[in-house]
């Protein structure tokens, strides 16, 4: 089972403030943070717009009824 990506970002972002990096291995870790909070992002759009399409087919009839 994968981690959640809110999660993963706390962890990452957890690892960014308290360890001692290397300047590549803290770009390479700023990288993957700025990808998953992207995703993350996305995913909640996603989830957005299908809960709007959602509830657009269960209210189709009075939508369709509206003067424009």
């Amino acid at each position: 089972m994968t981690m959640p990506i809110d999660q993963q970002i706390a962890e990452l972002k957890a690892e960014l403030a308290n360890a001692c990096l290397t300047t590549r291995e803290r770009r390479e870790a700023k990288r993957e943070l700025e990808f998953l909070i992207e995703q993350d992002r996305s995913d909640a759009e996603t989830g957005y717009f299908a809960d709007v399409e959602g509830c657009a087919a269960v209210h189709a009839a009075e939508l369709a009824a509206l003067p424009f």
